[in-house]
């Protein structure tokens, strides 16, 4: 961990708040990986079959594309602190509901709380570009979002060591625990009111620039491609092919986790210094092996580099993240968040819902085709995607 804290740069690249907001994304995510890599054998648990298992995936992330562009009007309307802590805190029940679920069915209400809780990705994507120096936005933003992977490096550790004693379904009060923290972190977190920019910008915002259409044909693309095989089929391919146990499924997650929490930090840095469209294509480039080699090896140890390469995967759509939020300075500061967010997740439903009917008819076919799709965005990103110079805030 100290060597992570040392790649941030924690004293000379992000202030205060961004450093609150870190550790309280940490803490959440570490309450979602203590469930998070066995959730897909807990609904088989609860009868669901891998179609099933898929529609339950869709169904939340629709919940979540749903959210993304009144989110982002709300984050030109009020405070984005305000945003920020609603967001958590309807979170915190949904362990609950997860708890006494008697059936695959019964997590759905929960599910669609915990997606709509995502409203304030746009409020969190402009409270960091707000406070981050131009100069360096994508590696303000791959640090402050790699708190995600990293949360989830040493959480399917701890809920794996928690199976040893309890079944699934007890790890969500670990979690419910966690999610409340990390809320309360949150509290001394500055207020960041919406300016005149922001409060008069248009409901909806569509890309203007060849770049612009660019990333969002990529951030769809890379949804589309990541969730056909993970989160959902990923640990029942680890259970139905290599018969692993439910506490090793979870430590190729923590391997998964921390592959993206190196590929976020290092990707970052690497952006802001190199054009980041070849960047982005080489991190694919790796990503694409990681996938296909996971089926072509068959120990668990050998699986656990490929799957540390695949956890890479989310890594490039936080630098895309950042060349928006550079084209966007000086108008309103949810800009296009709304619009590309929508897209992203309904891009998540579409890999999802036909990552479920390539696993009952193959269980290879997801990472096959994964595989194959990020290769395909590594040529996009690769020829498309150019550095964006940084723009002057605007003071209104």
């Amino acid at each position: 961990m100290m060597r992570w804290m040392s790649l941030l740069s924690w004293r000379g690249s992000l202030p205060r708040d961004l450093r609150l907001l870190f550790f309280s994304l940490f803490l959440w995510t570490f309450g979602l990986g203590v469930f998070n890599y066995v959730w897909s054998l807990y609904l088989a648990q609860l009868s669901a079959s891998p179609e099933q298992v898929g529609l339950v995936y869709s169904i939340g992330y629709v919940a979540a594309a749903v959210s993304m562009i009144p989110g982002a009007i709300l984050a030109n309307k009020y405070d984005n602190k305000i945003l920020l802590i609603i967001g958590w805190i309807m979170s915190i029940p949904v362990p609950i509901l997860f708890y006494f679920s008697n059936t695959w069915s019964d997590v759905i209400p929960g599910l669609i709380i915990l997606q709509l809780s995502a409203f304030n990705l746009p409020a969190m994507n402009a409270f960091i570009g707000q406070l981050s120096d131009a100069r360096k936005m994508s590696s303000a933003f791959g640090a402050v979002y790699s708190a995600f992977p990293l949360g989830l490096v040493l959480s399917p550790l701890a809920g794996g060591l928690l199976l040893s004693w309890f079944s699934i379904r007890d790890l969500f009060w670990v979690s419910l625990a966690l999610w409340t923290i990390s809320t309360v972190i949150l509290l001394p977190l500055k207020r960041q009111p919406p300016s005149v920019v922001d409060t008069k910008a248009p409901l909806l915002e569509l890309p203007r620039s060849r770049q612009e259409l660019t990333i969002l044909v990529y951030l769809v693309g890379a949804a589309v491609a990541l969730s056909i095989t993970s989160p959902s089929f990923l640990p029942l391919f680890f259970q139905d092919q290599l018969h692993l146990s439910a506490v090793q499924i979870q430590l190729l997650g923590s391997v998964q986790a921390m592959g993206g929490g190196l590929f976020a930090i290092l990707l970052g840095r690497w952006a802001s210094r190199r054009n980041p469209g070849s960047t982005i294509a080489s991190t694919l480039l790796l990503v694409a092996g990681g996938s296909l080699g996971i089926v072509l090896v068959s120990s668990p140890l050998l699986v656990a580099p490929m799957v540390f390469l695949l956890g890479g995967a989310r890594a490039p759509s936080y630098v895309s993240y950042s060349l928006l939020q550079k084209m966007r300075q000086g108008k309103s500061r949810a800009g296009q968040w709304g619009f590309y967010l929508t897209f992203e997740q309904l891009g998540f439903v579409v890999g999802a819902f036909i990552g479920g009917v390539l696993y009952t008819n193959n269980h290879a076919s997801v990472l096959i085709i994964t595989s194959a799709l990020f290769i395909i965005l590594a040529l996009l990103a690769g020829l498309r995607i150019r550095k964006v110079p940084p723009a002057v805030k605007s003071t209104e």
